[in-house]
């Protein structure tokens, strides 16, 4: 019954995943100060130059907020730790701050500032992957969503009924708190949503690549905690170079980097 458990749990966390990997940037415009397609009363913040939307804020907020759902039924960091077996007291420095950061996420709610602090960090990521040469085309982004279209049917049609049912009723959840009408729409948004993704996962993989250098002798755990701590400290050098406006004065950064 416990390894059945466990084995629902796991499947579970990997569409999950899945999910997230689709819904995680989401789309904010990206686009000079002077286009026309944005109002200037939309605009809360500029990063270096390119505007953040209170549309996008809002749009963010909402999906953080269904997120925290969803991962609320998955367990709490806690539980997963003392599932794995793992005691704070034998943990790493660098283990114990993925863990830490790990909790703080899956506790946000979406509110204002949680939000904005994730598109200006998506942004900024962005931009250095462009300069990076890793711009993709729209062709190339629905590419990429098709491959993990398939990539999340495969993995629901080897689940059980229950587990297959409640994907599917997550995701005709997650239309209807964005406000999609249909599965093109949302297909369109996701596509949109890869454009700005694929070229943060690529510099995210050179920036891997680099540390695995620097690190050949780190086991696989922890040179997850060793790359995921220092892409942290790297996002927010960028954030600590880049040019930010911010319009809506109820906003405000946080650094969470040591």
């Amino acid at each position: 019954m416990r390894r059945k458990m466990f084995a629902f749990t796991a499947l579970m966390l990997l569409l999950l995943s899945i999910f997230l990997a689709l819904q995680s940037f989401l789309l904010f415009t990206a686009c000079s100060r002077s286009s026309p397609q944005v109002l200037e009363e939309d605009i809360v913040a500029f990063v270096n130059d390119q505007p953040i939307t209170k549309t996008a804020l809002e749009q963010e907020m909402r999906s953080m907020y269904f997120l925290f759902e969803m991962r609320a039924k998955q367990g709490s960091i806690d539980e997963f730790l003392q599932h794995a077996g793992r005691e704070w007291s034998q943990m790493s420095p660098d283990e114990k701050r993925y863990y830490l950061r790990a909790k703080r996420q899956r506790e946000e709610k979406g509110d204002k500032n949680e939000a904005f602090n994730r598109l200006v960090r998506q942004e900024v990521q962005y931009q250095e992957a462009v300069k990076r040469g890793y711009k993709i085309t729209v062709e190339e982004a629905r590419q990429i969503n098709q491959q993990v279209e398939e990539a999340s049917r495969q993995s629901l049609s080897r689940a059980d009924d229950k587990t297959r049912m409640e994907a599917l009723e997550m995701d005709k959840k997650f239309m209807e708190t964005m406000g999609f009408k249909t599965t093109e729409a949302l297909t369109e948004y996701r596509v949109s949503l890869q454009i700005k993704k694929a070229p943060v996962s690529r510099l995210h993989q050179e920036f891997a690549a680099d540390l695995r250098n620097k690190h050949p002798e780190a086991h696989s755990g922890k040179f997850r905690f060793i790359v995921e701590n220092q892409w942290e400290d790297y996002t927010e050098d960028l954030l600590h170079h880049a040019k930010i406006e911010i319009l809506d004065q109820e906003l405000k950064i946080f650094y969470y980097s040591q």
